[in-house]
C-alpha cells in the first residue's frame, strides 16, 4: 500500500482526509493552521510538523491549497517537497491552480525525478463529505492508472482529461460557467419577484424547461431561497476562478467577452459584501441594486 501525504486540511481537505482514512489509507497530514489538524489527533492519521516531514513519509502527496503561488512554495521552498520526496514519487495537486503554472511545475519536477499530476475537484463540501466529488485529472495515462484507486476514495466521477494542466484548465472553465449561471439566475429571479411571480413556482417550471442549470436545481432551492447561503464555497474563490478562466483565454488569444463583464460584477459584489461571503450571496448584490429582496420567510418543503 502506498504511503500518502495530504497538505491542506481546510473546508474541503478535512472531509477528503476523512474519506481516505475510512478506506484505511496510510496517511500523513499537514496544515499551516494547527487548528485544522486538531480533529485528527485521535485518528489513525499521522500529523506532521512540516511539509518536509510529509514528503519524507510519503510515496504520494496530495495538495489541497488556495492557489498556484502557495503550491509553488510548498513544492520548491527550502523545506519543500522537491527536497524531501523520494525519486519517482507523485504529487497530486487537487487545488484550483493556474494550468500554465502547473505545466511549468511538472517540467521543473521532472528534473528532480518527481511526477506531477493535477486533479482538481467539483462538488463542494457536500461532495467531499459523501466521497462523490467529480475529479478532473491531468496526467500521463500510466500515472493516472497508478493513482486512480486513491482518487476513488474521494470521488465518484473521475475522468482523465488530458496531459498535466488540463484538469486545472477544465476546473476553471467549469467554475466560470457556474458563476455565469449563478448571476444570470439572480437577475431572472429578481425580475420574477418584481413581476409578482412566486420564485419557488418559477424555479419548478424552469427546472422542467430549457433554462435549467445546477444553479436553478440545487443552489437556489437549497441556499438562496431559504437564505442560508452556506454552500461553503466563497465568492473570493469563485472570483479567483473567473479571473483564471479569463487569463487562460487571454494567454490562448481567445476572446471571452462575457468573462470581462462577469469579473466586474463579482468584483463589485465581493467588495460590497466582504471577504467572508459565500458565493451564493451574489443575490444580495443585485437585491441592493434593484431594491427588491427575492424572498422572506421561505422554507423548503
Amino acid at each position: 500500500m502506498k504511503k500518502v501525504g495530504f497538505i491542506g486540511v481546510g473546508a474541503m481537505g478535512h472531509w477528503m482526509v476523512n474519506r481516505l482514512l475510512d478506506q484505511g489509507t496510510d496517511l500523513t497530514i499537514y496544515d499551516s493552521n494547527i487548528h485544522a489538524l486538531q480533529p485528527f489527533e485521535e485518528s489513525s492519521a499521522k500529523i506532521a510538523n512540516s511539509v518536509s516531514e510529509v514528503g519524507e513519509a510519503s510515496d504520494v502527496v496530495i495538495l489541497m491549497l488556495p492557489n498556484s503561488s502557495i503550491v509553488s512554495k510548498v513544492i520548491t521552498g527550502e523545506e519543500g517537497l522537491k527536497n524531501s520526496l523520494k525519486k519517482n514519487s507523485i504529487i497530486i495537486d487537487m487545488s484550483s491552480s493556474y494550468p500554465f503554472e502547473t505545466q511549468k511545475m511538472k517540467a521543473f519536477l521532472e528534473k528532480h525525478d518527481i511526477r506531477m499530476i493535477d486533479a482538481p475537484v467539483s462538488g463542494g463540501v457536500r461532495g467531499a463529505k459523501s466521497g462523490k466529488l467529480t475529479i478532473m485529472v491531468g496526467a500521463e495515462r500510466q500515472d493516472y492508472l497508478e493513482i486512480e484507486p486513491l482518487l476513488k476514495c474521494m470521488g465518484s466521477q473521475i475522468k482523465l482529461i488530458g496531459d498535466t494542466g488540463s484538469g486545472h484548465a477544465l476546473k476553471a472553465i467549469n467554475n466560470y460557467l457556474s458563476a455565469s449561471s449563478m448571476y444570470a439566475t439572480a437577475e431572472a429571479m429578481i425580475l420574477v419577484k418584481k413581476l409578482g411571480i412566486d420564485p419557488e413556482v418559477a424555479l419548478e417550471i424552469i427546472n422542467e424547461s430549457t433554462g435549467q442549470s445546477y444553479s436553478t436545481k440545487m443552489k437556489y432551492p437549497n441556499y438562496v431561497l431559504p437564505r442560508k447561503f452556506e454552500s461553503n464555497f466563497s465568492m473570493r474563490l469563485l472570483l479567483k476562478d473567473i479571473k483564471m478562466a479569463k487569463s487562460m483565454a487571454s494567454d490562448a488569444h481567445i476572446p471571452m467577452l462575457l468573462g470581462s463583464t462577469l469579473i466586474e460584477i463579482y468584483e463589485a459584489a465581493y467588495l460590497m459584501g466582504g471577504d467572508e461571503q459565500d458565493h451564493t450571496e451574489i443575490i444580495k448584490f443585485l437585491e441592493q441594486l434593484s431594491h427588491q429582496e427575492l424572498s422572506k420567510g421561505y422554507s423548503k418543503t
